[in-house]
């Protein structure tokens, strides 16, 4: 999944007085795309990429980890340290700020988030929210079947769930299940059609309806 940037953000900024926000990456490599993005959020950006001929060690967690240590040193120092990461090398340096009396939140993936920082940290989220994630398999869905659209084809329901489960990589339980939520709401109907002498039964969407819903983009189809 792209990760929502943007919307963290907007969220981060409802709750807290963001003083300063920080990416770190190494951009020479498959995020490159993503660099222009996060420079409209901020210009504080970090670029970990080794500059050493022949070493390509990733740095990121020591460059992101000096960093935390001197906000925490400075006289100005954050009251709240937000921290997305999910790594338990990080667990030392939020056991600091706990010691310096700040607050820490942890932002990380879920299933791969490490326990030690989530009974250091103040408190933590885990990402993506079941309402992204849900979103993320309904849009994959859709596209698969606009591609189809396009080309003057027809998905049928086993057919759907197996291109694109193969396709993101999503299990085929997980896609079945979001192509019946979209069924059940009606985003999706099943149509008998006339094909080469058969008569099969194809998936047909209401893309007014899912566009009107805010499930599909309207012009992405």
């Amino acid at each position: 999944m792209r990760p929502n940037v943007e919307s963290w953000y907007e969220e981060l900024k409802e709750e807290y007085n963001v003083k300063k926000i920080m990416f770190f990456g190494d951009f020479n490599g498959s995020i490159e795309n993503e660099l222009q993005r996060v420079e409209r959020i901020s210009k504080n950006v970090v670029h970990t990429a080794s500059t050493k001929e022949g070493v390509d060690k990733d740095f990121t967690d020591f460059i992101i980890l000096d960093a935390i240590y001197r906000e925490a040193a400075k006289d100005s120092s954050p009251e709240v340290f937000i921290i997305f990461t999910g790594d338990a090398h990080f667990n030392l340096a939020i056991q600091y700020l706990r010691e310096l009396n700040k607050k820490v939140i942890v932002y990380g993936v879920k299933y791969s988030l490490s326990n030690k920082l989530k009974s250091s940290a103040n408190s933590y989220v885990e990402m993506p929210r079941s309402g992204d994630e849900q979103q993320y398999y309904y849009d994959a869905i859709l596209t698969s079947l606009s591609i189809l659209s396009k080309r003057r084809k027809m998905g049928t329901y086993n057919k759907t769930i197996e291109n694109v489960s193969e396709h993101s990589g999503v299990s085929r339980d997980r896609i079945q299940k979001a192509l019946d939520d979209l069924m059940n709401n009606k985003y999706i109907t099943e149509e008998t059609r006339t094909y080469k002498g058969k008569k099969p039964k194809v998936l047909v969407v209401n893309w007014k309806r899912a566009i009107k819903d805010g499930i599909w983009r309207k012009g992405k189809k």
